[in-house]
Protein backbone atom coordinates (compact mmCIF):
# COMPACT_ATOMS: atom_id res chain seq x y z
CA UNK A 1 0.00 0.00 0.00
CA UNK A 2 1.42 2.98 -1.04
CA UNK A 3 1.84 5.90 2.09
CA UNK A 4 0.15 9.16 1.46
CA UNK A 5 2.85 11.84 2.31
CA UNK A 6 2.18 15.24 1.52
CA UNK A 7 4.54 17.08 -1.33
CA UNK A 8 5.24 20.57 -1.76
CA UNK A 9 4.00 22.42 -4.03
CA UNK A 10 7.51 22.83 -6.13
CA UNK A 11 7.69 19.01 -5.82
CA UNK A 12 4.54 18.28 -7.12
CA UNK A 13 4.77 20.75 -9.64
CA UNK A 14 8.01 18.85 -10.72
CA UNK A 15 6.20 15.48 -10.76
CA UNK A 16 3.88 17.01 -12.96
CA UNK A 17 5.89 18.79 -15.17
CA UNK A 18 8.34 15.66 -15.60
CA UNK A 19 5.27 13.62 -15.86
CA UNK A 20 4.26 15.82 -19.07
CA UNK A 21 7.84 15.92 -20.72
CA UNK A 22 8.50 11.79 -20.85
CA UNK A 23 5.07 11.42 -22.41
CA UNK A 24 5.86 14.38 -25.01
CA UNK A 25 9.39 12.69 -25.87
CA UNK A 26 8.40 8.67 -25.03
CA UNK A 27 10.48 6.41 -26.79
CA UNK A 28 11.68 2.48 -26.29
CA UNK A 29 14.48 4.63 -25.24
CA UNK A 30 13.35 6.26 -22.36
CA UNK A 31 11.45 4.06 -20.98
CA UNK A 32 14.01 3.33 -17.93
CA UNK A 33 13.17 7.32 -16.54
CA UNK A 34 9.53 5.39 -15.78
CA UNK A 35 11.20 4.69 -12.27
CA UNK A 36 11.53 7.99 -11.51
CA UNK A 37 7.80 8.89 -12.17
CA UNK A 38 5.82 5.48 -11.13
CA UNK A 39 5.94 3.45 -7.84
CA UNK A 40 7.04 -0.01 -8.67
CA UNK A 41 3.21 -0.94 -7.84
CA UNK A 42 2.02 1.52 -10.23
CA UNK A 43 -1.77 0.74 -11.26
CA UNK A 44 -2.27 2.23 -15.16
CA UNK A 45 -5.49 1.76 -17.22
CA UNK A 46 -6.86 2.80 -19.94
CA UNK A 47 -9.79 1.68 -22.02
CA UNK A 48 -7.88 -1.71 -23.37
CA UNK A 49 -5.77 -2.18 -20.23
CA UNK A 50 -5.24 -2.91 -16.63
CA UNK A 51 -1.60 -3.18 -15.77
CA UNK A 52 0.03 -3.83 -12.60
CA UNK A 53 3.51 -2.90 -11.79
CA UNK A 54 6.30 -0.82 -13.20
CA UNK A 55 7.81 -3.74 -15.23
CA UNK A 56 4.39 -4.29 -16.80
CA UNK A 57 3.69 -0.62 -17.50
CA UNK A 58 7.43 -0.55 -19.87
CA UNK A 59 6.41 -3.29 -21.26
CA UNK A 60 3.18 -2.55 -22.79
CA UNK A 61 4.76 1.05 -23.31
CA UNK A 62 7.68 -0.58 -25.00
CA UNK A 63 4.74 -2.35 -27.79
CA UNK A 64 2.72 0.88 -27.74
CA UNK A 65 6.17 2.79 -28.80
CA UNK A 66 6.92 -0.23 -31.23
CA UNK A 67 3.78 -0.31 -33.31
CA UNK A 68 2.86 3.38 -33.31
CA UNK A 69 5.55 6.61 -34.83
CA UNK A 70 4.92 10.18 -34.55
CA UNK A 71 3.41 9.67 -30.80
CA UNK A 72 2.77 13.54 -29.70
CA UNK A 73 0.66 15.41 -26.85
CA UNK A 74 -0.03 18.48 -26.18
CA UNK A 75 -1.53 19.45 -23.19
CA UNK A 76 -4.87 21.07 -23.06
CA UNK A 77 -5.28 21.83 -19.36
CA UNK A 78 -4.57 20.16 -15.40
CA UNK A 79 -5.92 20.89 -12.06
CA UNK A 80 -4.21 19.15 -9.45
CA UNK A 81 -4.44 19.02 -5.26
CA UNK A 82 -2.58 17.19 -2.74
CA UNK A 83 -2.47 13.79 -4.22
CA UNK A 84 -4.12 13.96 -7.32
CA UNK A 85 -4.02 15.66 -10.93
CA UNK A 86 -5.88 15.36 -13.83
CA UNK A 87 -4.55 16.63 -17.71
CA UNK A 88 -6.64 17.21 -20.70
CA UNK A 89 -4.24 16.34 -23.77
CA UNK A 90 -4.47 16.02 -27.54
CA UNK A 91 -2.53 13.07 -28.96
CA UNK A 92 -1.37 12.55 -32.36
CA UNK A 93 -0.20 9.69 -33.68
CA UNK A 94 0.14 7.18 -36.91
CA UNK A 95 -0.19 3.56 -36.58
CA UNK A 96 0.48 1.10 -40.11
CA UNK A 97 -2.45 -0.66 -39.90
CA UNK A 98 -4.97 2.50 -39.04
CA UNK A 99 -5.90 4.85 -41.88
CA UNK A 100 -3.42 3.64 -44.13
CA UNK A 101 -0.55 5.25 -41.90
CA UNK A 102 -1.71 8.62 -42.08
CA UNK A 103 -1.65 10.87 -38.75
CA UNK A 104 -4.90 10.78 -36.61
CA UNK A 105 -5.92 12.36 -33.10
CA UNK A 106 -7.72 11.82 -30.14
CA UNK A 107 -8.89 13.98 -26.90
CA UNK A 108 -8.65 12.48 -23.82
CA UNK A 109 -7.95 13.08 -20.37
CA UNK A 110 -5.44 11.52 -17.56
CA UNK A 111 -6.17 11.28 -13.83
CA UNK A 112 -3.20 10.44 -11.75
CA UNK A 113 -2.87 10.05 -8.27
CA UNK A 114 0.33 10.25 -6.47
CA UNK A 115 2.67 10.68 -3.61
CA UNK A 116 6.50 11.13 -4.35
CA UNK A 117 5.88 9.50 -7.40
CA UNK A 118 2.84 8.61 -9.06
CA UNK A 119 0.64 5.17 -7.73
CA UNK A 120 -2.00 5.37 -10.29
CA UNK A 121 -2.72 6.20 -13.61
CA UNK A 122 -6.22 6.28 -15.54
CA UNK A 123 -6.39 7.35 -19.15
CA UNK A 124 -10.09 8.21 -20.78
CA UNK A 125 -10.50 7.99 -24.04
CA UNK A 126 -12.66 7.33 -27.10
CA UNK A 127 -11.35 4.04 -28.65
CA UNK A 128 -13.33 4.22 -31.31
CA UNK A 129 -11.85 7.34 -31.98
CA UNK A 130 -8.53 5.61 -31.52
CA UNK A 131 -9.17 2.60 -33.48
CA UNK A 132 -12.23 1.24 -34.78
CA UNK A 133 -13.23 3.79 -37.21
CA UNK A 134 -10.02 3.85 -38.90
CA UNK A 135 -9.81 0.25 -39.69
CA UNK A 136 -10.75 -0.60 -43.54
CA UNK A 137 -13.70 -2.25 -43.17
CA UNK A 138 -15.36 -1.49 -39.19
CA UNK A 139 -14.46 2.00 -39.92
CA UNK A 140 -17.15 2.25 -42.74
CA UNK A 141 -19.76 0.62 -40.10
CA UNK A 142 -18.48 2.60 -36.97
CA UNK A 143 -19.05 6.42 -39.37
CA UNK A 144 -22.80 4.37 -40.78
CA UNK A 145 -23.57 4.25 -37.05
CA UNK A 146 -22.34 7.58 -35.90
CA UNK A 147 -24.04 8.93 -38.78
CA UNK A 148 -27.23 7.23 -37.66
CA UNK A 149 -26.53 8.02 -33.86
CA UNK A 150 -25.98 12.12 -34.93
CA UNK A 151 -29.48 12.37 -36.90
Amino acid sequence: MTQMTPLSDPRRKTLLQDFKVFYREASPASLERLDRLYTQDIEFRDPLNVIHGILALKSHLKGVYAGSTDIRFEYLDEHYDEHWASITWVATYRHGALDGGRTLTLRGTTQIRFTDRIFYHEDFFDVGAMVYQHLPVLGTVVGYINGRIRR
